[in-house]
């Protein structure tokens, strides 16, 4: 008696998952697709510059008194030795950067377009390491063109120019 009471157990638990299962299958026909879409962000940090300095040291002033190139001109050089380095401890040492020698003219009575038409600058050296020894860069400044009007020529005459220069270096 017992074994067919637990073979009819057993029949009735095979019975409730055949009916179960079919009335599972009978009720859905398929599964749905489904999508979801997250978007998560990440914040990008910020890198800091390192600070440089640009350190100079006026040396010798060469020529005599600045004529028109026309008229057998003369040039008047001034050399700067010029250190860049950084001001932290980061290790940038043997950097390249860009040298440019910027030129505000001065002299009583004129204005600086007035002069920057008479008068021009040129560098030879174009680049500086940064780490490195201080270079020499010798500033030319040339009287190119003869003052326009005899107001200004007046004015030129024995007069004394004053050349700012600002020595800017930027990293390649």
């Amino acid at each position: 008696m017992m074994k067919s009471r637990k073979f009819g157990i057993g029949l009735l638990i095979m019975l409730a998952m055949v009916v179960t299962t079919g009335t599972f299958a009978y009720w859905t026909s398929g599964l749905a697709a489904d999508s979801e879409v997250t978007a998560p962000t990440v914040t990008i940090g910020t890198g800091s510059t390192t600070a440089s300095i640009v350190a100079l040291v006026q040396g010798a002033t060469t020529g005599s008194a600045l004529v028109p190139t026309g008229h057998g001109g003369d040039t008047a050089t001034f050399t700067i030795a010029v250190d860049w380095d950084e001001v932290t401890t980061s290790d940038f040492s043997g950097d390249v950067g860009d040298l440019v020698v910027t030129v505000v003219w001065s002299m009583t009575g004129l204005t600086d377009a007035q002069l920057e038409a008479m008068f021009s600058h040129s560098i030879p050296v174009t680049t500086i390491t940064e780490g490195a020894a201080a270079q020499d860069v010798v500033v030319t400044v040339i009287f190119d063109t003869e003052p326009s009007t005899q107001a200004f020529y007046d004015l030129v005459e024995s007069g004394t120019l004053t050349a700012t220069f600002t020595f800017t270096v930027t990293p390649q």
